[in-house]
């Protein structure tokens, strides 16, 4: 199977737009599956206010469950749940200012199937007045036992710059 050019646009008949449906659409057209409706929608809310006050430790949790009993919130890991634990008082506490009832906040550590995709990190380049730098300062370091891991790591630096990695 041939792949289409990156600058490949469909053809479409003028006044026609895509039809696309949401998952709201989806759930909304059945019997069965609109009832969940209500419930998904609150849930999201939930999830928008906890992120809205935690942002950074809420941004890999997920509101599981909300009832008057409690908010089960699903947690990636034990270190996570840790430092949540710590700010329940502070998270109850600004959900209930927004209006959320519920008696506690329970925390399930749910570790996802698979983690989100890790985006390399841009490697720095060296200019060559700096390698020409390393290259001189390898080269005068006195050898003693105390600069010995110092050279070893000029050496691998080198090395690693003159076979492009």
């Amino acid at each position: 199977m041939s792949r289409l050019p990156a600058s490949f646009i469909p053809a479409r008949r003028p006044g026609h737009a895509p039809v696309t449906r949401g998952a709201a659409d989806y759930l909304s057209a059945h019997d069965k599956l609109a009832a969940l409706l209500p419930t998904a929608a609150r849930l999201m809310a939930a999830q928008r206010d906890c992120i809205a006050l935690l942002p950074t430790l809420f941004a890999n949790c997920m509101v599981l469950q909300l009832s008057e009993e409690h908010l089960l919130v699903a947690v990636p890991n034990a270190a996570v749940a840790t430092r949540l634990k710590q700010l329940l008082p502070k998270l109850h506490a600004g959900l209930s200012a927004k209006g959320w009832q519920f008696a506690a906040i329970k925390l399930k550590i749910q570790v996802t199937a698979s983690p989100p995709p890790m985006t390399p990190r841009p490697t720095a380049q060296l200019s060559r007045g700096a390698v020409a730098s390393f290259a001189a300062l390898e080269a005068n370091l006195e050898s003693s036992p105390r600069n010995g891991a110092l050279k070893d790591a000029l050496r691998n630096l080198l090395q690693r710059r003159a076979h492009g990695t």
